[in-house]
């Protein structure tokens, strides 16, 4: 005697395990079907996130959250007979300028450095669930950049300044000289970079040039330096006032 096969719960497995891929499919699908671009924006400018949804589905709620510290932090919210809902700081940051559950946009309208990052765009779904973009805001400032200097007989001590964000990088041209570089992180959120080179100007070296060159979202600046030999201390007096400046100059950035 053969034993019997409960067709009746095969059937009912079978059948919710396919549901279950038809919905996981889908929903990968709908990921890759969210509209967004990426922005870059100066400090003090407005800008605006946008997701899209190239077809439309049946949104239940769209939410905004930015990625803090490998943490997420709920931004906003709207829902269709309910309005938008932006949680407080950010309801003093940013508005909902796109109010839909299939589009949604939140501008920036006085954007600032603690802006700078990624955000998710949620649109919980049904049947599928949430499904999530990821645009990202890019904030930055003008550079600030000089040299100051001291010659000697022998030596050049020279120091590269430059401020901005985000953080600028600094390098001296040709290698092989004497550096040490600091940091300083300022109360705006700019950071200051100050890479010094301590040179030979003797014999040789005499009448060569170094080259401060200045790194900062994707441009390159290059400040030059002639190695004169032979001393020039007045420019002890031009330290003393690049010195006096730079909280100034810190300041307006």
């Amino acid at each position: 005697m053969h034993p019997k096969v409960n067709e009746g719960n095969c059937s009912f497995w079978t059948f919710q395990n396919l549901t279950i891929c038809i919905i996981l499919i889908e929903l990968c699908r709908v990921q890759g079907e969210i509209i967004t671009k990426n922005k870059d924006v100066e400090v003090g400018g407005r800008v605006t996130l946008r997701c899209t949804l190239s077809k439309l589905y049946d949104t239940i709620q769209v939410t905004w959250q930015k990625e803090m510290n490998g943490s997420v932090v709920n931004m906003a919210t709207y829902q269709n007979g309910k309005g938008p809902n932006i949680l407080p700081p950010y309801n003093h940051q940013i508005n909902f300028t796109v109010l839909g559950v299939n589009d949604t946009a939140i501008t920036f309208w006085n954007a600032s450095i603690q802006d700078d990052g990624c955000y998710r765009c949620i649109f919980n779904t049904f049947p599928l669930g949430s499904v999530t973009g990821k645009p990202c805001l890019s904030v930055y400032t003008h550079l600030s950049i000089f040299i100051y200097y001291k010659t000697s007989d022998r030596h050049t001590n020279a120091t590269c300044f430059a401020s901005g964000f985000p953080r600028p990088s600094i390098s001296w041209l040709p290698p092989g000289h004497k550096m040490n570089e600091n940091l300083i992180t300022n109360p705006n959120g700019t950071v200051s970079v100050m890479r010094s080179i301590f040179a030979n100007t003797s014999g040789n070296h005499a009448g060569q040039e170094l080259i401060c060159r200045v790194k900062h979202r994707r441009k390159e600046v290059d400040l030059k330096l002639a190695l004169l030999g032979r001393g020039h201390n007045h420019q002890d007096y031009l330290v003393l006032i690049l010195l006096a400046l730079m909280p100034m100059i810190i300041l307006m950035n």
